[in-house]
Parts: structure tokens; sequence; C-alpha cells
């Protein structure tokens, strides 16, 4: 795995950023809820179904940073599954995440490759139940497998297969995201799949077995860029709540004024505007404050708190 890191440092001469491990974790959901494999769930209809196998390919990393930076992790491709979704990235010096690309699938240029070149445990060797289709096809993109309810009476009996392939369905994602800083510098990006909006107009009731790359396997793939497929939780960045406090801005006419209240742990401040260039910095230990920033042109702008140790307490994008 080949990690292409390019950093901007940002912050004062004595504040560094320690190094935190990043996490990636695809969390899957349906009609909002956990989905938990084997338990009967509905589709976006209401209909009953159960999902034994939910899984997929993601490819083509990249993190946006800092204002703009770019953590490059386009050699990385990770098999994604309801049940083993979370993965390790780096081990990384990052103040503020503000976006997830990545793309579902596998790469063309890799899709037709020999299969027996990779080694037993790796993400594009052989797999049970199997995510290859062999060189012609290529990987599966998604391979999910389950029981629909044909008969209506909310119980799932009637078996359904979506298997998808093909370069044509490899399909890119740009989200915007706020990760979650932990406990002990973890920083974790967590991304929902919505399986209902993923199988949005195909019902497991009475698709039977698809396997291929027209049809309703590729209306489903197109469902990941033209509905909400991946989407961002509602509530990242609530860890730590009694050190990182609430933090808020209001406009002013020349300028913008920024409060935190209840930051027990703050050390210093700084704002950058999105192309990462210092509008302002200071040290600071005021656990309630206000810091009135003027003559700043009309634009995005992000605003974060630190600790002692430089580690970031609380960000705010603002616009003024």
């Amino acid at each position: 795995m080949k990690f292409i890191i390019t950093l901007i440092i940002v912050g004062f001469s004595s504040i560094t950023f320690a190094q935190n491990n990043l996490y990636l974790t695809f969390n899957p959901k349906c009609i909002g809820n956990d989905l938990t494999l084997g338990a009967t769930v509905q589709d976006a209809t209401g209909a009953s179904m159960e999902i034994n196998h939910f899984n997929y390919y993601i490819s083509n990393i990249h993190v946006l940073y800092d204002g703009g930076q770019i953590m490059d992790l386009s050699d990385t491709i990770l098999l994604v599954k309801a049940d083993a979704n979370t993965f390790l990235l780096g081990n990384v010096s990052i103040s503020n995440i503000e976006q997830i690309n990545f793309s579902v699938g596998v790469p063309a240029a890799i899709n037709h490759l020999d299969i027996t070149q990779y080694p037993t445990g790796h993400f594009l060797s052989f797999q049970t139940p199997s995510m290859h289709w062999g060189w012609t096809s290529g990987y599966k993109l998604l391979l999910l497998d389950g029981k629909g309810d044909s008969n209506g009476d909310g119980v799932p009996e009637t078996l359904f297969q979506l298997h998808n392939l093909g370069d044509s369905n490899f399909k890119d994602v740009q989200l915007p995201i706020v990760a979650t800083y932990g406990v002990g510098g973890q920083v974790d990006i967590v991304v929902d799949c919505n399986l209902d909006q993923w199988i949005y107009g195909a019902s497991p009731n009475n698709i039977g077995i698809q396997h291929g790359s027209t049809g309703v396997n590729a209306s489903t793939m197109n469902n990941v860029t033209e509905r909400a497929v991946f989407t961002a939780p509602l509530n990242a960045e609530i860890d730590e709540v009694s050190s990182i406090g609430t933090l808020y801005f209001v406009n002013q006419a020349n300028g913008v004024s920024i409060t935190w209240k209840e930051m027990t742990s703050i050390d210093a401040y700084e704002m950058i505007d999105t192309s990462g260039k210092d509008i302002e910095k200071a040290k600071v230990s005021s656990v309630n404050h206000t810091v009135r920033i003027e003559n700043i042109s009309k634009g995005s702008y992000i605003f974060t708190t630190f600790d002692k140790s430089g580690k970031r307490l609380n960000t705010i994008n603002l616009v003024h």
C-alpha cells in the first residue's frame, strides 16, 4: 500500500500536530438504521428483505484536508463488507479533514489482471463468496446476496443476487465530511452506505439472480451518483465534548466574531482561508472567549482551536 501525502504546515512555530492513526469506516445503513446481516429489514418501498452478503470495492481514495491539501491513496483498494468495514489509512499529521473522494469498483487498469498474482489475504485475491468473475468481466463492483418477500407476508423467502460488473459501472464519489477526533488522537472518517438508496428501483422481491453489467446491474450502479448512497453521518465530531466545548461565529460589518465556550483544553487558535493561507493565529488560554477578526475579504475560512500538544480541538467552516 503506497501513501503519497502532501502536507501544509499551519499554525505556530511552537505548535506541531501529533501523528495520529487515521481510520476510514463505511457504516452499512438501511432506511437510516444500522444494517445487520441476516436480519429482516425493509427497502425504500417498505418491502421486507434479508441481506446475507453486502460487499463492494472502494478505490481511488483522496482525502482533502487543511484548506484543500490532498492525501493521495489512489493505489489503495479496499474490499468493504457489511461486517468488516473499518480500515487503517495511515499515521498522519492532519488538523482538519474537509472532504473524501473515492470510487466504487476496481479501476479498469487493474480489473482484468491475473487474480493469482495476489497473495492470500489480499483484497484482490480469492474471496468467499467470490468477488471475481474472470479475466474478461473482472471483479464484482457490488455483491449483494439475500432473500426477498415475494408473497408479501413480511417474511423474506425468495433468493436474490445482485452482482454488478463492468468497467462502465465504475463510479466516482465526492463527499464533504467532518472527521471525529477521539480519545488518544485517533481520527475517524465515517461514511454511511445506504443500501436502500443503492438498490432503489430494484425490488429484492422479484429481481431474482442478476449477474452482469447492464439492466438492473447498471441502474443500481447509477444510483451511486444519482442518489444518496454514500452520505456523511449527522453526528460526526461529538467525541470529547468536555474538552472541545462549543464553537460558533457571527458575521460583523467588516469582519467576523468567533466565540467558544467551555473549551477547557484550549491553548491556541488560528484561521486560514481555503488555500491554506494564515489569516490570524494566537495563543490563548481562556475557557470562554470571543475573538473578533476584522478587515477580511468575502469568502470561506476555516477556524481551528488546539490544545497544548497541537492536537485539534474544534473547527468551524465559516463564510463571510
